[in-house]
């Protein structure tokens, strides 16, 4: 896998993701904030054999604001974002894009532990998650007019090989 700086073009092809449900929370639509949000010099893309396959984000891009609400980041870890092409998911490459982007986080941020977020009604991607090393630390809700997400937060420790 092959990862690099976000481009304009890279970012618009993935704004028109579509996500099936009850994943379509991770669909990013095409309008100008998500795509300056993928520009912000946060995000990454990946390929493999030539294709893109999905992107990381770092820091506050891989936080979920409603979880500022309850300092659910107030420990000092980096946090990560990821997402992986649709048509990738339930595929069973889910580890091994998990582990390139944990090797490029520990290259490039240096060796820290990482935190991420995802929804809890994701067990496939916790499960994933579980496998590269991250163990369940919180949970917080994400509430709007519409409906409620409840997220949990895991966090892998860096570890010394």
């Amino acid at each position: 896998m092959v990862i690099q700086p976000m481009t304009e073009e890279i970012a618009k092809r993935i704004q028109t993701w579509q996500y099936e449900e009850p994943y379509s929370l991770y669909s990013l639509k095409g309008d100008p904030d998500v795509f300056s949000e993928l520009m912000n010099g946060s995000y990454v893309f990946v390929e493999d054999n030539d294709a893109l396959i999905g992107y990381f984000c770092f820091g506050s891009s891989a936080q979920v604001p409603a979880g500022h609400e309850v300092n659910a980041y107030s420990d000092p870890m980096l946090d990560l974002g990821l997402g992986l092409h649709p048509k990738h998911t339930g595929k069973g490459i889910g580890l091994r894009f998990v582990q390139a982007g944990l090797d490029y986080t520990y290259k490039t941020y240096g060796q820290k532990n990482v935190r991420l977020s995802v929804a809890s009604f994701n067990k496939r991607a916790k499960k994933v998650y579980e496998r590269a090393g991250f163990s369940y630390l919180r949970s917080f809700t994400k509430t709007n007019k519409k409906s409620s997400t409840t997220f949990e937060i895991m966090v892998k420790r860096y570890e010394v090989e």
